[in-house]
């Protein structure tokens, strides 16, 4: 008899493969100590983006989808993108391609950057299925610091704790043949919290500038200065750690 499957927590992100072999290229979770090798290769010296927060904070966040195979590409006489994989097999799906067509956009901002504006998007099947709790979604987006010069993975929003597959579709732009590599890094995931409220800009009367037009928001105006981001740490840390207090008190006073 199965087990009873587990619910999903918020804050995780459950990833179940059609075949075991492909935990060879597990995706894996991104973290502060586990951030891209050519990052770690910069110097740390003053402007470094190794000291930026907002771009550490961006490649150590979610998850990292790697290929679980080898993919090729090449145009034909009619402007079709044909491809080849290597496979597990047909029941495993592990090198399946669809395509959605040229007219499924028609001409947009993402046939401009095509050296065969007509070609079509192939979908590349995931053979992975990713879950998420209830009320979370997931953001999957390009390596964006990491652009490739033959192809754009097209970024989409599912909501996978309904919606289990999340497929990767490729915009190429290149007229050449080409080839995505077996455990090539190719998607970022970044589970997500539906419920939130936002939907409204708020403008302010231009005397609010001097409060937030350097650093320190919330906390009046701070004039630029070292160990800006110490203090962005710091306050991001005190403030995320006093709502997550909030949330429990406001939970034990309902509870009483």
């Amino acid at each position: 008899m199965a087990s009873k499957k587990k619910k999903i927590k918020p804050g995780q992100i459950r990833i179940t493969p059609s075949d075991n072999r492909l935990m060879d290229s597990a995706p894996y979770v991104n973290t502060v100590t586990h951030l891209p090798n050519w990052f770690k290769r910069i110097a740390k010296g003053p402007g470094s983006i190794r000291r930026c927060a907002g771009t550490v904070d961006l490649l150590s966040a979610g998850v990292t989808l790697p290929m679980w195979t080898n993919l090729r590409f090449r145009p034909n006489e009619r402007g079709e993108w044909e491809h080849s994989s290597d496979d597990f097999g047909p029941s495993a799906g592990i090198g399946m391609i669809q395509h959605f067509p040229f007219n499924s956009t028609g001409k947009c901002p993402v046939t401009d950057v095509r050296k065969i504006e007509s070609g079509q998007y192939p979908k590349v099947v995931n053979p992975w299925r990713i879950e998420t709790a209830p009320g979370w979604s997931t953001l999957l987006l390009p390596l964006l610091w990491e652009p490739n010069e033959n192809y754009d993975v097209l970024p989409a929003i599912i909501h996978t704790d309904f919606y289990h597959l999340m497929n990767i579709v490729l915009n190429i732009k290149t007229d050449s043949a080409f080839q995505i590599k077996f455990n090539t890094p190719i998607a970022q995931l970044i589970p997500f919290k539906r419920d939130s409220d936002f939907g409204e800009i708020i403008f302010e009367d231009e005397s609010n500038f001097k409060y937030v037009s350097t650093r320190g928001f919330g906390l009046g105006h701070l004039a630029p200065g070292t160990g800006t981001s110490v203090l962005y740490r710091a306050e991001t840390t005190r403030v995320d750690v006093e709502l997550k207090n909030n949330k429990k008190n406001k939970r034990f006073s309902k509870e009483g």
